[in-house]
């Protein structure tokens, strides 16, 4: 059987051998690019494959090779593995010898007889990822952290790899969408990308969160799934439940329930006893379960619902 092909997905291969193709090539990895020299004889092999989410770009040219680019969208990290490499990113020259990201900006390198691999994160997938508008990312070192971040870092670079060389691994979308979140973890605390959010004097980030709680309190009585929350908040189910632990504390279901409850006492407390049953007011604010509904109610007000309806007036 055949394998199904994913529209997502991105798969070129490019042989190039004389300066318009090498030109062609590098201008695949960004619409902002140039390329200032190339030396001679040219012969530059480049593969680029991946989805929305996240390219990896395998390069090798064996001449030098001067280009300038502007970073945007996306952040990069290059990881070289043989020949000569200098970058300048943002005017900051970097240590091209061990694995290193680009933020968004400008970016200058020089190489020769290079063959490197080069990682475009989608910043606006990151930030779905981490929980994070995207504006509000912070990028805090150039190189890994630690020995073990790196080491770390290069394992999950190398499964990605692997994965991305099966068609039928790269063309499955539970597959590849977890070798991507892998990579997005790894990253984020390799090179400390986070967010203003996690400093203790600002409270820049909760907008997230706010837009989840927005929707939850809006369609409180609807059918409500994780994925609903997430996808309206702009965020991954992962980044919604870190955004949710680190603002609030708590997870988004236990918000959901939570506020289910309190709507549950709220109208209990306002009904009319002999006209209303617990059973029906627990059911239309969506919980279908009685006995655990009643264990929840009793664990968050001390008493049991029938309890509250009886004192109601």
């Amino acid at each position: 059987m055949g394998v199904e092909v994913d529209p997502k997905v991105r798969d070129e291969t490019i042989v190039a051998s004389d300066a318009a193709g090498v030109q062609s090539a590098v201008a695949q990895l960004s619409t902002r690019i140039a390329v200032r020299d190339i030396g001679s004889p040219l012969a530059l092999r480049q593969r680029i494959v991946g989805d929305d989410r996240l390219l990896l770009t395998s390069f090798g040219i064996d001449t030098h090779l001067h280009v300038e680019s502007a970073i945007t969208g996306a952040v990069a990290i290059a990881r070289r593995r043989e020949g000569d490499l200098r970058t300048v990113t943002n005017g900051e020259e970097v240590d091209a010898g061990r694995p290193f990201l680009l933020r968004p900006g400008r970016a200058e390198s020089w190489s020769r007889e290079v063959t490197a691999d080069i990682l475009s994160v989608d910043l606006p997938a990151l930030g779905a990822f981490t929980g994070h508008d995207e504006s509000a990312l912070h990028f805090g070192a150039t190189h890994a952290l630690s020995p073990e971040l790196q080491r770390h870092w290069d394992l999950t670079i190398d499964h990605v790899t692997r994965v991305f060389d099966d068609p039928e691994l790269l063309h499955n979308p539970l597959i590849r969408q977890a070798a991507v979140d892998a990579v997005f973890a790894a990253t984020q605390h390799a090179f400390d990308i986070r967010s203003v959010a996690d400093r203790p004097d600002t409270r820049a980030g909760t907008d997230v969160v706010g837009r989840a709680t927005a929707f939850i309190d809006a369609h409180l009585a609807d059918p409500l799934s994780v994925g609903d929350i997430a996808r309206a908040a702009r965020l991954s189910v992962r980044g919604l439940q870190n955004a949710f632990a680190r603002v609030l504390d708590t997870t988004p279901a236990a918000y959901v329930r939570g506020a289910r409850l309190a709507a549950v006492r709220a109208e209990l407390v306002a009904a009319e006893p002999l006209q209303t049953t617990v059973a029906d007011v627990a059911r239309r604010w969506g919980f279908a379960h009685l006995p655990r509904f009643a264990q929840h109610y009793r664990a968050e007000f001390g008493e049991q619902p029938s309890e509250t309806l009886r004192r109601s007036r």
